[in-house]
Protein backbone atom coordinates (compact mmCIF):
# COMPACT_ATOMS: atom_id res chain seq x y z
CA UNK A 1 0.00 0.00 0.00
CA UNK A 2 0.97 3.34 -0.61
CA UNK A 3 0.09 6.68 1.60
CA UNK A 4 -3.24 7.45 0.80
CA UNK A 5 -4.33 3.94 -0.39
CA UNK A 6 -7.33 1.99 1.25
CA UNK A 7 -8.60 -1.71 1.23
CA UNK A 8 -11.11 -3.59 3.42
CA UNK A 9 -9.55 -6.69 4.88
CA UNK A 10 -11.56 -9.80 6.16
CA UNK A 11 -10.47 -12.41 8.21
CA UNK A 12 -12.89 -15.27 8.06
CA UNK A 13 -14.34 -16.58 11.59
CA UNK A 14 -12.32 -19.74 11.66
CA UNK A 15 -9.15 -17.87 11.43
CA UNK A 16 -10.17 -14.97 13.82
CA UNK A 17 -11.97 -16.49 17.13
CA UNK A 18 -13.01 -19.99 15.44
CA UNK A 19 -16.79 -21.07 15.15
CA UNK A 20 -19.61 -20.96 17.37
CA UNK A 21 -20.18 -23.73 19.48
CA UNK A 22 -23.71 -24.78 20.99
CA UNK A 23 -21.94 -27.10 22.99
CA UNK A 24 -20.33 -24.22 24.96
CA UNK A 25 -24.04 -23.15 26.04
CA UNK A 26 -24.99 -24.73 29.09
CA UNK A 27 -27.31 -24.33 31.86
CA UNK A 28 -25.55 -23.69 35.17
CA UNK A 29 -27.03 -24.34 38.58
CA UNK A 30 -27.94 -20.99 39.99
CA UNK A 31 -27.16 -22.20 43.83
CA UNK A 32 -23.83 -22.40 42.71
CA UNK A 33 -23.72 -18.85 41.85
CA UNK A 34 -22.60 -16.70 45.21
CA UNK A 35 -25.14 -15.14 46.72
CA UNK A 36 -23.61 -11.20 46.61
CA UNK A 37 -23.88 -11.93 42.46
CA UNK A 38 -27.68 -11.30 41.16
CA UNK A 39 -27.25 -12.85 37.72
CA UNK A 40 -28.62 -10.57 34.76
CA UNK A 41 -29.08 -11.17 30.86
CA UNK A 42 -25.28 -9.95 29.40
CA UNK A 43 -23.24 -10.08 32.18
CA UNK A 44 -19.77 -11.89 32.29
CA UNK A 45 -18.98 -14.15 35.41
CA UNK A 46 -15.54 -15.76 35.73
CA UNK A 47 -15.83 -19.33 36.54
CA UNK A 48 -12.86 -22.02 36.58
CA UNK A 49 -11.69 -25.21 35.11
CA UNK A 50 -11.16 -28.57 37.39
CA UNK A 51 -7.56 -27.42 37.23
CA UNK A 52 -8.13 -24.13 38.70
CA UNK A 53 -7.88 -22.24 34.82
CA UNK A 54 -10.29 -19.32 34.89
CA UNK A 55 -12.70 -18.48 31.72
CA UNK A 56 -15.06 -15.80 31.09
CA UNK A 57 -18.53 -16.53 30.52
CA UNK A 58 -21.76 -14.76 29.59
CA UNK A 59 -25.17 -14.96 30.69
CA UNK A 60 -27.77 -15.27 28.13
CA UNK A 61 -31.05 -16.23 30.10
CA UNK A 62 -31.55 -16.28 33.53
CA UNK A 63 -34.28 -18.53 35.47
CA UNK A 64 -35.32 -19.82 39.03
CA UNK A 65 -33.33 -23.02 39.05
CA UNK A 66 -30.41 -22.08 36.77
CA UNK A 67 -28.54 -19.86 34.55
CA UNK A 68 -27.99 -20.14 30.78
CA UNK A 69 -24.31 -19.53 30.05
CA UNK A 70 -22.15 -19.01 26.72
CA UNK A 71 -18.51 -19.53 27.06
CA UNK A 72 -17.94 -19.23 23.15
CA UNK A 73 -15.98 -15.82 22.64
CA UNK A 74 -18.50 -13.30 22.04
CA UNK A 75 -17.13 -12.76 18.24
CA UNK A 76 -17.01 -16.53 17.71
CA UNK A 77 -18.63 -17.10 14.04
CA UNK A 78 -18.40 -14.25 12.70
CA UNK A 79 -16.26 -12.64 10.60
CA UNK A 80 -13.86 -9.95 11.27
CA UNK A 81 -13.78 -6.82 8.54
CA UNK A 82 -11.34 -4.07 8.73
CA UNK A 83 -11.41 -1.35 6.66
CA UNK A 84 -7.74 -0.16 6.65
CA UNK A 85 -6.37 3.61 4.94
CA UNK A 86 -2.44 4.64 5.31
CA UNK A 87 -2.28 7.73 6.33
CA UNK A 88 1.47 7.77 6.74
CA UNK A 89 4.57 6.16 6.57
CA UNK A 90 7.53 7.50 9.61
CA UNK A 91 10.74 6.39 8.66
Amino acid sequence: MSVGDSKTVTIPSEKAYGHYYEGKVINFPANRIPTDIEPEVGMHLQLQTRDGQPFVVRVIEVYEEHVRIDANPPLAGQDLVFDIELMAINS
